[in-house]
């Protein structure tokens, strides 16, 4: 097992209970949060007691391959031997290295954001727009989340303000792949007929993320409500600045130990 430096603390500061298994991460809270994710297990707005990040360690061909047939079935079954509601929880799939995970915290003023974040993008790093891996039918799998992206913060925010949050978190993630100068890669190779391919047909592309990221951003609704999380807010600054470290530090690992 690696030495990990940036390895998650047991209690994170906004408050919450971090479990560390060799396939996972997990943080329990002991009162209702409230969060927004990309995952298929809780995805959307979702009142959440457990916020997971799931390594799938084997390969397969599509989501019938497993366990209970669909994603959003096998992440509820991994939370099965903890004491959470499943639809009380909400999960992302990587095929990251869990034990490779980073953690930071920023704090600015009374502002706290920590995050949790699985990286490498060595096979599905992706300049978007520039064409497409494959179309969804029939349950066809594609590798799941390589940059996961957990969230959590002392303050309340509004939807809409959530929603710009998810924005936020991507442009730091963004600037951080672009800032190491990481390159999409070369596999992509179906495009849409209908529309001007010049992009795609760049020589070099630089990366705005991988194909198969996945965020969940998670609130204290008993903190201060913010109306704003955009890069000009304190909190803003605060979330992107967490979200950039975060994913260098990911990159990092996953260069040094696992790609």
């Amino acid at each position: 097992m690696p030495n990990n430096p940036y390895t998650a603390p047991d209690e994170l500061v906004t408050g919450g209970h971090i479990i560390k298994e060799t396939s996972s991460v997990t943080v329990l809270f002991d009162d209702i949060h409230y969060s927004l994710s990309s995952g298929q297990l809780n995805g959307g707005f979702h009142h959440t007691l457990g916020v997971r990040n799931q390594q799938l360690t084997y390969h397969i061909e599509t989501e019938k391959d497993l366990p209970g047939g669909s994603v959003a079935n096998y992440l509820a079954q991994e939370f099965e031997h903890i004491d959470v509601p499943v639809h009380f929880s909400t999960a992302l799939l990587t095929s990251a290295t869990i034990s490779l995970h980073a953690y930071t915290i920023v704090q600015e003023s009374d502002t706290i954001v920590e995050t949790i974040i699985t990286g490498g993008y060595n096979k599905t790093a992706h300049r978007a727009g520039t064409g497409y891996c494959y179309e969804e039918r029939n349950g066809e799998f594609h590798t799941p989340g390589t940059i996961n992206i957990l969230v959590f913060t002392n303050k309340a925010l509004t939807d809409s303000a959530m929603v710009k949050a998810i924005m936020t978190i991507t442009e730091a993630k963004t600037a951080s792949l672009q800032n190491w100068q990481v390159e999409s890669t070369n596999e992509v190779q179906k495009y849409n007929i209908n529309v001007d391919h010049s992009l795609a047909k760049e020589v070099h592309t630089s990366a705005t993320g991988t194909a198969t990221d996945g965020i969940v951003l998670t609130i204290d609704t008993n903190g201060d409500l913010l109306t704003d999380a955009g890069s000009y807010s304190l909190f803003g600054d605060t979330l992107a600045k967490a979200v950039y470290i975060g994913v260098q530090r990911a990159l990092t690992l996953a260069i040094e130990f696992d790609d």
